[in-house]
């Protein structure tokens, strides 16, 4: 038995070595010709799996807008193959249009026109991004373009002509190629998980199941050594693993296997998280991210993920009162901090950063947190340590909420005064601001006529910036950025009350 054990790690590791070999060797530009391809005879979408979008239909217009999920930007859907040679748009707006998960958007199915627009940008795409050097063949994106192009394929190609079906076949055979050989690089787990749907999607679709197969026992042996609830950093990273792992698991069904503990085990803890994280709106949580799908998305995820008994987890807190419920990130040193009062979310998110771009974090961070009721009356304290410039640093958190979620207290200290701290809110974008006469706060009244009034300490020094844009809930919403600085006791005092 070890012998057998034995061979398959030996083996394995060889597979590790060739995948960073292959790595390596993409960046050369010929790279490219090795990749050989033929078109395949047929392409079917063996997953057949139907989701609610992720956006609101609102956020597609006649005129034929999309809206960038990583930056709330409108970009017409016959200006996309200009916008991927463009300069005015960033990487990240970029690597979404290069994964071409923007045409689930479009109602391929009854507009011809964006059908032929989709082919025009596809047919670009294939001419004009050939090297395997840069942004477009990144791991994650061209797993992303693997995936959406298949899984549209059957309205991608209706009433289009042979030319265009023999160059769309070759060219997702030769990225398939791409991946194939880096399959057993190793990654972060979301993008390993993204290049085994990708692998796995489309091998069935060319009736490789063999490859299929393969990419399956990968993640397997992958996902044993791997907690990936540990490694997402943001909740809509974990509900795209989430929904990921719903996918490998239909096509291990379509393939006749068992599905892999390892894999439903993941499947039951990111579902857990997700659950534990909604707001009362039916949203998640949007920490570190301008996007955050319709709710009835989430719910067609969960809606096949049986409840199970509660998983340990100290990936985000969630501190429940009788009005309002607060959401912390309790791996984030600086313990950020979402609020919701009833409905409707107050805070998106409050963050501490250092102003000076030139500071280095080394080493990992020591962080911990206690929690105390008293009365329904909620008490946190969150520490952690660092080192910024070989400097030690101690950052402190104390959070107070009352039993009916209508008083809220912060406050947050950092411990070297040789640095300046500044702190971030994010409100709602739709609010009427009012400065206090006597008080150094504000008022922020609501669109439904509730006032909260917001304090902050004498030194303490804020302004707003009412121009950012995101999508929270699957609708585009602008956001109101509150930068505050505390001065120089980098000690920051701020109560957020109903009046």
């Amino acid at each position: 038995m070890s012998s057998i054990f034995s061979l398959s790690e030996f083996i394995r590791c060889i597979r590790i070595y060739c995948s960073k070999l292959h790595a390596t060797l993409a960046e050369i530009p010929l790279y490219r010709i090795t990749l050989l391809s033929s078109a395949p005879k047929n392409i079917r979408n063996k997953l057949n799996s139907e989701f609610p979008q992720e956006y609101s239909i609102d956020l597609v217009s006649r005129s034929h807008i999309i809206v960038l999920k990583c930056s709330g930007r409108s970009v017409f859907i016959r200006d996309v193959s200009a916008a991927l040679t463009s300069d005015k748009f960033s990487d990240a707006e970029k690597a979404e249009l290069h994964g071409f998960g923007w045409i689930s958007l479009l109602n391929l199915n009854i507009d011809k026109q964006w059908r032929l627009l989709v082919r025009q940008h596809m047919m670009f795409w294939i001419e004009n991004f050939k090297n395997t050097r840069g942004l477009a063949w990144s791991i994650p994106i061209v797993s992303a373009r693997i995936y959406n192009w298949i899984m549209r394929h059957n309205l991608i190609s209706k009433t289009s002509d042979k030319k265009f079906n023999r160059t769309l076949g070759e060219s997702l055979v030769r990225q398939l190629n791409f991946l194939k050989r880096q399959l057993y690089l190793p990654m972060k787990a979301s993008d390993k998980i993204s290049l085994v749907l990708a692998v796995a999607t489309g091998a069935s679709a060319v009736n490789d199941d063999k490859t299929a197969l393969r990419a399956l026992r990968e993640l397997t042996r992958f996902l044993a050594d791997v907690d990936v609830a540990e490694s997402c950093k943001t909740p809509l990273e974990i509900l795209n693993v989430l929904r990921n792992l719903v996918d490998i698991q239909a096509l291990a069904v379509f393939h006749k296997i068992a599905v892999a503990e390892e894999i439903s085990r993941a499947v039951l803890k990111l579902a857990h998280i997700i659950r534990k994280i909604r707001h009362s709106d039916g949203g998640i949580s949007i920490f570190l991210s301008e996007f955050t799908p319709i709710p009835s998305h989430i719910d067609a995820v969960l809606s096949g993920i049986r409840h199970e008994a509660a998983f340990e987890d100290n990936s985000y807190l969630r501190l429940q009162s009788f009005e309002g419920t607060a959401f912390i990130d309790l791996r984030n040193k600086y313990f950020p901090l979402e609020f919701s009062s009833g409905p409707r979310r107050l805070i998106l998110g409050t963050y501490a950063c250092f102003s000076d771009r030139r500071t280095v974090f080394s080493g990992s961070s020591l962080i911990r947190h206690s929690v105390n009721r008293e009365k329904n009356n909620i008490w946190f304290n969150g520490k952690s340590e660092f080192v910024v410039n070989d400097h030690e640093m101690v950052f402190e958190k104390k959070l107070y909420i009352n039993n009916l979620g209508t008083d809220i207290r912060c406050e947050e200290s950092v411990s070297a005064k040789s640095f300046d701290v500044l702190h971030y809110i994010v409100l709602p974008g739709e609010i009427n601001i009012s400065p206090l006469e006597y008080k150094n706060g504000f008022f922020m009244d609501l669109k439904n006529g509730i006032r909260w009034l917001w304090n902050f300490n004498k030194g303490a020094e804020f302004s707003f910036d009412f121009e950012k844009n995101g999508i929270l809930n699957g609708e585009k919403t602008g956001l109101t950025l509150l930068a505050v600085n505390a001065g120089s006791s980098n000690k920051l005092r701020w109560s957020l009350k109903k009046v």
